[in-house]
């Protein structure tokens, strides 16, 4: 095994102008034998905590990346140049696994302030002269570095089974920018980013609820367009701008999943959104086909599902731990517990996951976040976003994606 995968590496490495990073498969106490493939790329900022991308089965799960320039590690100034690099870094790692801007099928792009929305997507755009990917924006309450710009990506192997999903003409509101309603990829859906608008152009409903609830309208149709409902989405985020209406948030979105439509859930706290609007909703949904397993909540008090694993990918909620205590090491530490919980209900390790996504509440935090990272993923360590959120007390919030050994999708 150990000698297949020198070959392997050396003919990668002939082949790519950039370092692959392929590991071998591992058995581990954690769990079943790994076959995730850390991709990376000699440009990239050397001794990070968490691996530029990695790759499982045909899915790319690339970090999030700020905009650095290659050859100074250093940001530049202005949205344009910070978002090019960012895009630039990107493909270094696209290439490195043998893939273009044209494999990927969601991004994600946090910025530091949404007057450089526009900017943005000037320089965006220019990376897809054909298909753009599915894409969420908000604005993050701070980035590392005090970059302008962090995006990170999903990208898809076999480009004959990516397939953008277009609803028929004026079901949907006019897009804000360079992205597609959502991308098949496989077997797996990624939605984009939507607001409230209606699509005939009425203004923004005044209330939160009832933006929601036009949120949700407009999704529905997505997926309907798609052949899917809401049964079968795995995996949601939501970002709000009104903490204090939570609660009228959770009323319209808990009726479009009543059960079984359980889903890992994510709602995240933020300073602005695109165009106005008070939350954005992006969610991610398989065929029925792959099958379908929820991982229940782990005790009373706790009515949301903790993962949904569909077929071999598992898609973890956002955790918490303000119990724990008020430091970040403390909040920290828990949260890894009921991950690992999590990862172990559902017949998973850590060697098995693949992108884990990080919601500060201090960006001062990073040092010691890195620490505990770094001693949980010793060795090959998943995919990594963090930026500055909004906190109503959590020091951090954590979400992950895993996949099964052996996944081919």
């Amino acid at each position: 095994m150990k000698r297949a995968a020198a070959v392997l590496a050396l003919a990668l490495a002939a082949f790519f102008p950039f370092r692959f990073a392929a590991q071998a498969p591992k058995a581990t106490s954690d769990g079943p034998p790994s076959s995730r493939c850390v991709v990376a790329a000699d440009r990239m900022v050397p001794n990070q905590a968490y691996s530029p991308g990695i790759l499982a089965g045909k899915t790319l799960y690339l970090a999030g990346h700020l905009g650095r320039d290659p050859k100074t590690q250093q940001l530049p100034p202005g949205i344009r140049d910070q978002t090019r690099h960012a895009m630039d870094n990107i493909g270094t790692v696209l290439r490195a696994a043998g893939m273009t801007h044209g494999n990927l099928v969601k991004c994600h792009v946090y910025l530091a302030s949404m007057d450089d929305y526009a900017g943005m997507n000037e320089t965006y755009r220019g990376y897809f002269p054909e298909r753009v990917p599915a894409r969420t924006t908000i604005e993050a309450a701070g980035l590392p570095q005090d970059a302008a710009a962090e995006i990170s990506c999903v990208a898809y192997a076999d480009v004959s089974a990516i397939s953008v999903v277009r609803p028929r003409a004026g079901s949907l509101p006019a897009p804000l920018g360079p992205y597609s309603a959502a991308v098949w990829a496989g077997d797996t859906l990624y939605l984009s980013g939507m607001g409230g608008q209606f699509p005939d152009g009425r203004p923004l409903p005044a209330t939160l609820g009832g933006q929601v609830t036009q949120t949700l309208a407009n999704i529905e149709t997505t997926l309907k367009a798609a052949g899917l409902s809401y049964s079968d989405v795995v995996s949601g985020e939501s970002y709000v701008t009104v903490p204090g209406e939570a609660e009228a948030f959770d009323r319209p979105y808990l009726s479009a999943f009543a059960p079984p439509a359980a889903h890992a859930r994510a709602m995240v706290f933020v300073p602005r959104l695109p165009g106005g609007i008070k939350s954005e909703l992006t969610m991610v949904a398989a065929r029925s086909s792959v099958g379908r397993r929820v991982i229940p909540p782990a005790g009373k008090g706790d009515a949301r599902a903790r993962a949904v694993r569909a077929g071999d990918v598992l898609y973890a909620r956002t955790e918490s731990a303000e119990d724990a205590g008020p430091g970040l090491e403390e909040q920290y530490r828990k949260v890894l517990e009921r991950q690992e919980a999590t990862l172990r209900a559902a017949g998973l390790g850590w060697t098995d996951v693949v992108d884990v996504q990080m919601y500060l509440s201090d960006l001062r935090d990073m040092d010691v976040l890195n620490r505990i990272f770094r001693e949980r993923f010793p060795h090959d360590p998943p995919a990594r976003t963090t930026i500055r959120v909004l906190s109503r007390g959590a020091r951090i919030q954590s979400s992950l994606v895993a996949v099964k050994a052996g996944a081919t999708r």
